[in-house]
């Protein structure tokens, strides 16, 4: 009896053929399920804002900020030009923007140092501003700084397209 010797070497290949068939599967199948899957889309060009856009910037304390649809909106619901405006002050520098509107006195560094022509106040309550433009009593009215000149909010859009 002790010149027969079991051997375990037949058994050994069989469990390390299953643990390679379970490895490749675990493989396969995480390579399909977890990497991500990389796409390029281009933006439609009516969507990119750049120079197609006059950008204005909305400097009024307090009031919910304005996402990127709400801010084209303000004025494509009234039929006016191609302007967006904004409150979010990450959203570009400030010498940036083609106009600053200021809301009552704001005390704000940022505007101090932009060039005067660039400055407005506008003229609206403060209901008006939170609705975003929607709910507005009276149109808002524009006020240029330097020339006082006065606008509604569609001649103003077309004022920054000149």
């Amino acid at each position: 009896m002790c010149w027969r010797q079991v051997s375990k070497l037949p058994k050994s290949p069989g469990v390390f053929f299953i643990c390679l068939l379970y490895f490749s599967l675990y493989l396969t199948i995480s390579y399909f399920l977890i990497m991500p899957v990389t796409q390029v889309k281009f933006i439609n060009d009516a969507l990119r804002i750049g120079d197609k856009y006059s950008l204005i910037f909305l400097a009024a304390p307090g009031t919910p900020a304005f996402t990127d649809a709400e801010g084209a909106d303000v004025f494509e619901n009234r039929r006016c030009g191609r302007c967006f405006v904004t409150n979010n002050k990450g959203f570009l520098p400030m010498n940036l923007y083609d106009a600053v509107l200021i809301f009552r006195e704001t005390s704000d560094q940022e505007t101090a140092m932009l060039q005067p022509e660039k400055l407005y106040n506008i003229e609206t309550n403060m209901n008006c501003i939170r609705s975003k433009f929607k709910k507005c009593k009276q149109e808002p009215r524009v006020v240029a700084l330097g020339s006082k000149e006065t606008f509604d909010l569609c001649s103003f859009c077309d004022h920054l397209k000149v």
